[in-house]
């Protein structure tokens, strides 16, 4: 049976009245009764359980039928365990959200953008708890942003609806919904509007724009050969701009047998510790460049932030030393109609003809493209672009042109090779399995600087299964079990080619019982 009552309290008291602690020389000990009402009652499991309440009867009172109310709903199976949570405005389950996020060691811009990303699409669908969560006005959200011009691309949409599923997920897993309100919505196809898509830079393209840097001025705060070093490490280490910016003597290792470069696991984008191999030559013009710098310990090899801590424009900076180069360029025409050609040519442009940026991102871009074109295999490029699905290895920055798509198709052999032949017996070609060390030395086989490319080299991860030889197809006119035609007609041939043989299928005979 439940029950009101004020429990005596003690308390004490300085020579004023007033209420001190316990240890305060004069302190004189007093009990009293509460001035707030308590109530008791016994759980779903009968145990007694003490609350407090309110200081008013009446408002205790019905605090305490409310709660003996709810211990008989659940006793007769009928409570509602998400009643609590329901009530809750929706910015309260948010600011828990937001902490949770943090407690998971998240960037603090990643978790600004996530929770951000959450109440704008929150206040334009008008949710304000819970039970509003309706998936039909989010998809109509969404569309209506992506109607309007320059407010949503389809990626940008994507991002908005995979935040807020992922906060319904949590939801649903720390049981405050029932279930994903909006787990039935898919994302939009982000083929059909691409706004900022970046491509790779050509090996001439490349080799022109580290001269135009290194005898360029200072651009955000970057002098000319800083600027090329830095697009020299980005494209070929594929490091994003954040991780160039944590850079110090510290991450690099240029004196061991295989020379390497760290990014620590804060300024990583996956939050672990990287390491990726440097090419030799990009190891002796760091040397080279280290040895003018006379920098600390400590000191960023690439000053990238602003006395504010902001980021400092690296797009800006590819923008104007593509130009210059591009100006360079057109200045080496020997006649008007080829200065015009090079003009309008999308060679060494900022953005080409079908929409591609070439900004600071590109050159990550160009480095997974350089390992497309080298041969290195998809596990390996994948693994040195620290991604953790291949298909955005492959589809999205591994760009290979139509002149490396020709050259793979005239690598095939042609009909009148060996293998396409029947009357020729195949050899079974030898097996060789290079070492990762081998296709990390060879993934690039371009000198970005020299005046001719160097010879690409093919390598492989050695995971590929050997070829064996073809299959020989039958000749005209024969079918299956066609190679047992020498046999003579009383002699019973098996068919082949729907089962296997299996043991005592020869000469099977079925026994019948009367």
């Amino acid at each position: 049976m439940a029950s009101l009552f004020k429990p005596r309290i003690t308390r004490y008291l300085d020579e004023n009245g007033r209420r001190t602690r316990k240890d305060v020389p004069g302190a004189r000990r007093v009990r009293e009764k509460s001035r707030k009402w308590y109530g008791e009652y016994r759980d779903m499991h009968g145990v007694l359980q003490r609350v407090p309440l309110a200081t008013d009867k009446s408002a205790a009172q019905a605090m305490l039928n409310d709660i003996v109310r709810r211990v008989e709903q659940r006793q007769a199976g009928l409570f509602d365990p998400y009643e609590e949570h329901a009530k809750r405005p929706l910015s309260s389950h948010l600011d828990d959200y937001e902490r949770f996020l943090r407690a998971k060691d998240n960037s603090a811009k990643h978790v600004g953008q996530t929770i951000g990303r959450i109440r704008r699409l929150a206040a334009g669908c008008e949710f304000e708890r819970l039970a509003q969560i309706d998936a039909t006005k989010v998809a109509t959200w969404l569309s209506d942003q992506r109607a309007t011009a320059d407010r949503f691309s389809a990626q940008t949409s994507n991002f908005y609806l995979d935040a807020f599923k992922y906060f319904c997920n949590w939801l649903a897993k720390h049981e405050r919904i029932a279930k994903n309100p909006v787990a039935s919505l898919g994302r939009v196809n982000i083929s059909t509007d691409r706004r900022h898509d970046r491509r790779s830079l050509h090996d001439d393209e490349f080799r022109r724009l580290l001269a135009a840097a290194e005898s360029g001025g200072s651009i955000e705060g970057l002098s000319g050969p800083d600027r090329a070093m830095m697009y020299l490490m980005a494209a070929w280490t594929g490091f994003r701009r954040r991780e160039l910016s944590s850079l110090t003597l510290r991450s690099l290792d240029l004196t061991s047998e295989s020379p390497a470069v760290h990014v620590e696991a804060a300024y990583s984008k996956r939050r672990r510790q990287d390491a990726i191999p440097l090419h030799s030559y990009v190891t002796e013009q760091l040397q080279d460049w280290l040895a003018e710098k006379n920098l600390g310990p400590n000191e960023p090899l690439f000053v990238l932030t602003t006395p504010k801590g902001h980021f400092r424009k690296t797009a800006k900076m590819m923008k104007r030393d593509l130009a210059e180069a591009k100006r360079q360029w057109t200045e080496e025409a020997e006649t008007d109609e080829e200065r015009e050609r090079r003009e309008t040519s999308d060679f060494l442009s900022y953005q080409d003809e079908a929409g591609l940026f070439a900004d600071f991102h590109a050159n990550r871009h160009t480095f997974i493209s350089n390992l497309g074109r080298a041969g290195v295999s998809l596990a390996t490029a994948q693994k040195l672009a620290r991604h953790s699905d291949p298909r955005l290895t492959a589809n999205r920055y591994m760009h290979l042109d139509i002149e490396h798509q020709a050259a793979a198709i005239q690598s095939l052999p042609s009909p009148n090779d060996h293998v396409f032949r029947s009357d020729v017996e195949p050899s079974k070609p030898p097996i060789s399995k290079p070492t990762d060390q081998t296709l990390v030395a060879g993934m690039v086989a371009v000198n970005p600087v020299a005046d001719c490319p160097a010879e690409a080299t093919n390598g492989s991860d050695g995971n590929e299964e050997p070829q064996g030889p073809p299959t020989q197809k039958p000749l005209p006119g024969q079918g299956l079990g066609s190679d047992c035609q020498h046999l003579t007609p009383n002699e019973k041939v098996h068919p082949r080619g729907f089962e296997p043989l299996t043991f005592g299928s020869v000469d099977r005979c079925s026994i019948q019982l009367s």
